[in-house]
Parts: C-alpha cells; sequence; structure tokens
C-alpha cells in the first residue's frame, strides 16, 4: 500500500513540476518578448505555429484547425508555420518545449496566448477576439 502511495505521488510531483515550468517559461517569454525574432509584416494578428516534421497531431490535428481559421477570417489574421528544428533559436526565444504550440499575437505586437498542445480553431479565434469580427458564413 505504501508502495503505491510513493509512486502516485511521484507521478503527481512530476506532474507538478512539467506544469509549472511550462508557466514560468510561459511568463518568461510575456516578460522579455520574443517579437525582434518575428518581423510583423503587416498590421494584424498574427499566430506562430511551431511543429516538427515528425508531430502527428501537428500534422493530423493542429494544421487543419490552422486551415479552418484562415478560411473564415482570410484577411484578418496571418498564420506562419514554424518548424522548431530549422529554427531553434526562435523555439527556444519563445521557450517551446512541446509541438504543437501556437503562439498568438496582437495586431499591436503583444503576446495575446500560448497555447501548449493542439488549439483548435474556436480557441484560437477567441484569444484573438476575432469572434466579433466579420467572418464568411460556413459552407
Amino acid at each position: 500500500m505504501a508502495e503505491r502511495f510513493l509512486i502516485l505521488a511521484v507521478i503527481v510531483t512530476a506532474v507538478a513540476v512539467i506544469w509549472l515550468g511550462l508557466r514560468w517559461r510561459t511568463s518568461r517569454v510575456r516578460r522579455h518578448g520574443a517579437l525582434d525574432l518575428v518581423r510583423l509584416e503587416h498590421p494584424a494578428p498574427l499566430v506562430l505555429a511551431f511543429s516538427t516534421p515528425e508531430c502527428v497531431p501537428c500534422r493530423t490535428q493542429q494544421k487543419p484547425a490552422l486551415d479552418e481559421l484562415l478560411r473564415r477570417y482570410p484577411d484578418l489574421l496571418e498564420v506562419r508555420e514554424v518548424d522548431a528544428t530549422v529554427q531553434p533559436e526562435l523555439a527556444e526565444r519563445f521557450g517551446i518545449m512541446t509541438v504543437p504550440t501556437t503562439v498568438l499575437v496582437s495586431q499591436h505586437g503583444r503576446i495575446v496566448a500560448i497555447n501548449h498542445g493542439v488549439a483548435r480553431w474556436e480557441r484560437l479565434a477567441s484569444q484573438l477576439s476575432l469572434n466579433g469580427a466579420h467572418a464568411p458564413k460556413p459552407r
């Protein structure tokens, strides 16, 4: 019985440490900024979608969500896909430890949200305050 409790305590502690580490890195990025490595080409919200070639959820879940977001709001935002293995300095600067990760930047250049894991298009639109924007009706 004591062994099971010890194993459970170790698992809970590991999950808590990982969660706190992700929260710390996210807050560090927001405090220090990382946008000097990203050129904003036009004044629109920006979604940086970090992935790797081996990432199956990136291709099967995150990419379709980003495509749907672009389909619904074609001229209101920009989506850039970033291969974390090709641009490791950018991934490090944003504190990317897992893929898929999406970094949402407002049209004013402020980091709005960082999503670790798959984020559905509805969540991304909400975080960028696009839900009130005029979007074409879904077909």
